[in-house]
């Protein structure tokens, strides 16, 4: 009752009314679409089917073990290079864009989800 009577004082008892109606109205469309798959309902339920599909979680877990074995690989071919030579700089440019891709996958949360715990969050780069 409180806040009914302060928010007729405020705004007026017309305007009050519209507002809950509206909220009422609101609340109704977002309970239909939560069960018949209404905008904005539908588009989320779409990203979550699409992000925690089978495939989804498969390709993403792979893809890290996969990537991180080439960065692993990569740097034990640089390694075996003498160095300052043309060869080992364009070795690390390789290796550093692998890192890059990598770290900036690790961020997203709808790929990180699915990385082992044995995998490290983050890469350094190579200098």
């Amino acid at each position: 009752m409180e806040l009914k009577d302060e928010l007729d004082s405020t705004i007026g008892r017309g305007w009050r009314k519209f507002l809950s109606l509206f909220i009422i109205l609101i609340a109704i469309y977002m309970l239909f679409a939560l069960v018949f798959s209404f905008w904005p309902l539908s588009s989320i339920r779409g990203v979550v089917k699409k992000v925690t599909s089978s495939e989804a979680i498969i390709q993403n877990y792979e893809w890290y073990y996969d990537q991180y074995n080439a960065i692993e690989a990569q740097r034990a071919n640089i390694k075996a290079l003498p160095d300052r030579t043309l060869e080992r700089a364009g070795m690390v440019m390789v290796l550093n864009n692998a890192i890059a891709e990598y770290n900036s996958r690790s961020k997203q949360i709808t790929r990180n989800m699915w990385k082992a715990n044995d995998l490290p969050y983050q890469i350094t780069m190579e200098e």
